[in-house]
């Protein structure tokens, strides 16, 4: 046999075996940052505090190196960045061994104190030279302390000359809660004897706060009433260490608390069976009645049925009636001393009112001790009969 003649073949086969054994070709692959913010999602801030971004970090051929942050395509200075809840020493910041394989994080970046908006750049580095980088917009906003009231504002009927307590709870904006001042009825308040905030009695007013406040939950601010009832005004000025205030106005009507505050309806005293209105009550009553406080004046039998009625009303027996020329608002009376302060200021109509009342009419009526605020609401002609009626509110 002549196998001389197939020993190269055999050769150059071996050959290309060897080849096709060897190691397959090495592909280098980026690193990858995942976000579960959007693309055209904007990260939104408090100025001069974080803006707050997730991420992921995803080793590729190499091990992960290091975090790049930048503001605006610069690097951030170091005291402004956070990574997984902790400062940074530098930036950019070199990853531990446990991160380098892969990691979760959270990124925050101290925003400045203005009204911004920046772009964050978050750059991953791998070991061998390869990085990728993420970026979205942060829109900061200065925002001063955030006040919430939660009580009866006005205050009714707090007591002359007694401590009042407001509650408020504040949670700093921008900066924290340095300060606190109070006025009343727009002039600061220099007796600090009659101030605490909480237990702390007031050294100032303003109040500085012993230590900054980034937040308190209904606290007391405690005033004490003047003892001269009447209503009185109230404003709480929260101040931030850079400057931020917010204010909280409260009304405080100083005084006895009321008893009685309705409606009540005077009719016709045509009707002999409903011309008196008992005020205690704010029921219609008989013009004749001991419980009425004021009757209506009836008719004129001399004019027609269409514009007979009087339109007028009058003190009952044992009642008197002053109109009150001021004008007031009865939802504006919130105690039984602004009754009376009207009454001291009302003129004295024994014989009733002089001229037809109209919607807004004001008078204290005065029976048995006890004084009424009362305001027409309505007024309610009736042409075709003497179904004629007056609504009246009452307070008492």
């Amino acid at each position: 046999m002549k196998l001389k003649h197939y020993l190269p073949l055999y050769l150059l086969s071996l050959s290309f075996f060897w080849l096709s054994c060897g190691d397959d070709p090495i592909t280098n692959t980026d690193p990858t940052i995942t976000t579960t913010l959007g693309i055209n999602d904007t990260i939104k801030a408090i100025a001069n505090q974080g803006a707050v971004i997730k991420i992921s970090g995803i080793k590729g051929s190499a091990e992960l190196n290091s975090l790049e942050i930048l503001e605006n395509d610069v690097a951030a200075a170091a005291g402004r960045v956070g990574f997984k809840g902790s400062a940074v020493g530098a930036n950019p910041i070199v990853l531990l061994t446990n991160d380098r394989q892969g990691f979760n994080a959270e990124i925050r970046l101290k925003t400045l104190y203005a009204d911004t908006v920046t772009k964050l750049t978050i750059v991953l580095n791998a070991a061998d030279g390869r990085s990728v980088n993420i970026s979205r917009w942060v829109k900061a906003v200065k925002t001063n302390p955030i006040i919430s009231y939660t009580e009866s504002n006005p205050v009714n009927a707090a007591t002359p000359g007694a401590d009042h307590n407001f509650r408020l709870s504040v949670s700093a904006g921008s900066a924290p809660i340095t300060k606190l001042l109070v006025k009343e009825n727009g002039v600061i308040i220099t007796d600090i004897s009659r101030l605490r905030f909480d237990t702390l009695n007031f050294l100032s007013n303003p109040f500085i706060f012993p230590l900054t406040q980034e937040s308190f939950t209904s606290k007391k601010i405690t005033v004490r009433m003047p003892t001269t009832p009447g209503k009185w005004d109230y404003s709480f000025t929260f101040t931030d260490s850079l400057g931020g205030s917010s204010i909280q106005n409260v009304t405080a009507y100083v005084g006895t608390k009321l008893d009685i505050s309705r409606s009540g309806v005077l009719s016709n005293a045509a009707d002999a069976a409903a011309g008196g209105l008992d005020l205690d009550a704010a029921v219609s009553v008989p013009s004749v009645s001991d419980e009425a406080e004021i009757v209506d004046e009836g008719i004129d039998p001399a004019l027609p049925v269409a514009s007979n009625w009087k339109q007028k009303f009058k003190p009952a027996s044992g009642a008197e009636m002053r109109w009150v020329v001021q004008s007031i608002n009865i939802n504006d009376i919130f105690v039984k001393e602004q009754i009376l302060t009207y009454w001291n200021l009302g003129t004295a109509i024994p014989n009733g009112t002089p001229n037809k009342v109209l919607t807004g009419d004001t008078f204290v009526v005065f029976k048995n001790d006890r004084y009424y605020f009362i305001q027409v609401s309505k007024v309610t002609p009736s042409a075709a009969d003497n179904a004629d009626k007056i609504e009246i509110g009452i307070k008492w």
